[in-house]
């Protein structure tokens, strides 16, 4: 492989690294939001229910708009604990709504204890969002940070086998025009092409 595929190599690789990283940002803030969205339109929907639920067996007593409530909260169990919860209501709701002060008491400590869940499964997302947040982060950083480093040794590597070579052959012709005919190219580049043009150069050299 000569100098310049070697060039055209380093770079190539370099930028498949880049689209690598690019690819996996997208993909890491992509499944940032919708499932914590999901879970957390759930929550509210149960706490609505729960809302009008005690409304209804507290205030209101509206039996219909309380079954109304607890058949959609039963539809929408998402959480551990919500379904017991929810069964708890389920039992004892008719008692409660025909006078039952103990069962009326169970069912809003039921009802309290459903709306209880889905905060803190709400206030779970919330932390969860931030160390995904945090997590999408490192995603980016951490490869960035490796591509960083293959830049700068990318860089060295040119700069021991073309940038100083090149700047050796400048000082040679550089001392010769200045009346320093003893100056000589070295042979010690790690490259064939430039050395080839470094013997050539104190041939020319050496003839004159």
């Amino acid at each position: 492989m000569n100098f310049s595929e070697k060039i055209y190599l380093y770079f190539i690789v370099l930028l498949i690294c880049s689209t690598i990283i690019t690819f996996a940002g997208i993909y890491g803030f992509q499944q940032l939001e919708p499932s914590i969205n999901m879970l957390n339109s759930s929550n509210t929907q149960s706490l609505y229910y729960a809302e009008q639920m005690l409304t209804s067996i507290s205030v209101k007593k509206d039996l219909k708009k309380f079954e109304q409530n607890l058949l959609l909260a039963e539809k929408n169990i998402t959480e551990d604990g919500e379904k017991k919860a929810v069964d708890g209501i389920a039992s004892d709701y008719k008692s409660a709504f025909q006078g039952n002060k103990y069962l009326e008491e169970e069912t809003i400590n039921d009802i309290a204890e459903l709306a209880r869940i889905n905060r803190l499964a709400m206030e779970q997302a919330g932390v969860k969002a931030k160390q995904q947040q945090a997590i999408g982060v490192w995603i980016i950083l951490f490869p960035s940070v490796f591509i960083w480093i293959i830049g700068l040794a990318l860089l060295k590597r040119l700069d021991r086998t073309f940038i100083k070579p090149i700047q050796e052959l400048n000082n040679v012709i550089f001392e010769y025009n200045k009346g320093n005919y003893m100056r000589r190219c070295p042979s010690v580049t790690v490259t064939k092409e430039l050395q080839q043009l470094y013997d050539g150069i104190n041939v020319i050299l050496d003839n004159k």
